[in-house]
């Protein structure tokens, strides 16, 4: 529970109407908020919700209560701030309920003699920290995570239940793993050896190419349930700081992506591809390898990478082209069956006249 006040002072804002001391518990839309919550409105088309809302309190823009002050009841106290949906945010972990988590170690863990294990480290049941691994201050390793030997967990990151970190890989400090991901996995390296006559397929053999990379992972990144970010086949796959990562995503060897990254749902980035800084995937892009994506790219949905991308540039489709190239073809796709026809017709009539 916390005052009106607190969270003012906590999102900067500034208090339009309502009591200081007004007590708020949880942050809640709109349409479902109740007698004690605090909401929020970050798009025009919530505003109708504004009139019935029950909510205590609301977060708005300047624009939105000049427009729409007269509307809001009168028992809703409003706070204007600059972004509506950054504020709600920062309520949300202001007011949000402790995550039961593993407090101190759990008589089942097992952390290997050379091991360095910081102040205040939780490990839950059948955690393990292998030869040479370190743990910093106040990390949180839950039930059934490894980090093997020469790996390392930064102050105060937290890893869910059965995170694995592989040896010699390394999680920043305020880093967020949560259930099933793997660090440090073998990247995808096989040399395809044929058969003499370079015909037998059935004679075919991969032979596995040795990934003795590793992977290192700056500072506040948050990576989703069951990703995978593989190990570099010779050198490093680098995560830098505050890049977020979705559930079910896969990072491929010697990948570089930079600070502020997004990364949503079932994306991927194949081997050796960089990405800069604050380069967004969304839900099921793929990028193909040893390619270059700009800072502040934005690659849409489903979106097949296959060359560099620059810049700004936001792409769509498969293969990818410029969003406003890609909604053109689209259009004339959809005429395709009409233009074909019209061709057709076309055609029967020059033929006809050279008869």
């Amino acid at each position: 529970m916390r005052t009106l006040q607190e969270i003012n002072e906590l999102v900067g804002g500034r208090i339009v109407r309502g009591d200081q001391a007004l007590r708020l518990t949880a942050v809640r839309p709109l349409d479902q908020a109740e007698s004690g919550s605090i909401s929020f409105v970050s798009k025009q088309k919530y505003v109708q919700f504004l009139q019935s809302t029950k909510a205590s309190a609301v977060l708005l823009s300047s624009e939105l209560i000049e427009a729409h002050l007269n509307s809001i009841p009168e028992s809703v106290a409003i706070l204007e701030v600059k972004s509506p949906y950054v504020a709600f945010a920062q309520s949300a972990q202001f007011l949000a309920a402790k995550i039961p988590a593993p407090i101190g170690v759990h008589p089942s863990s097992v952390v290997e003699p050379s091991a360095k294990i910081g102040k205040n480290v939780s490990l839950g049941p059948f955690a393990y920290v292998g030869t040479n691994a370190r743990v910093g201050d106040g990390a949180v390793l839950y039930g059934g995570v490894h980090v093997e030997a020469d790996a390392s967990v930064g102050e105060g990151s937290i890893l869910y239940n059965h995170v694995v970190i592989r040896h010699n890989c390394h999680v920043g400090a305020g880093c967020i793993l949560h259930p099933g991901v793997v660090i440090g996995s073998d990247g995808f390296g096989f040399a395809p050896k044929m058969a003499e006559d370079g015909k037998d397929l059935e004679k075919l053999q991969h032979i596995k190419i040795p990934q003795s990379g590793n992977v290192v992972i700056e500072n506040h990144v948050e990576i989703g349930s069951n990703s995978c970010v593989d190990r570099g086949a010779l050198g490093t796959t680098l995560i830098q700081s505050g890049t977020k990562i979705d559930n079910l995503v896969q990072i491929g060897h010697n990948a570089e992506l930079g600070k502020n990254c997004i990364l949503v749902a079932q994306s991927g980035v194949a081997g050796s591809t960089k990405l800069g800084t604050a380069v967004t995937l969304a839900a099921q892009a793929g990028v193909a390898g040893h390619l270059s994506i700009g800072s502040g790219a934005l690659i849409l949905g489903q979106a097949g990478v296959a060359q560099d991308v620059d810049p700004g540039k936001k792409m769509m489709g498969t293969p990818a082209l410029p969003a406003t190239q890609f909604l053109r073809n689209s259009v004339y796709f959809g005429q395709l069956t009409k233009l074909v026809g019209r061709l057709n017709k076309l055609e029967k009539k020059i033929f006809s006249k050279d008869k």
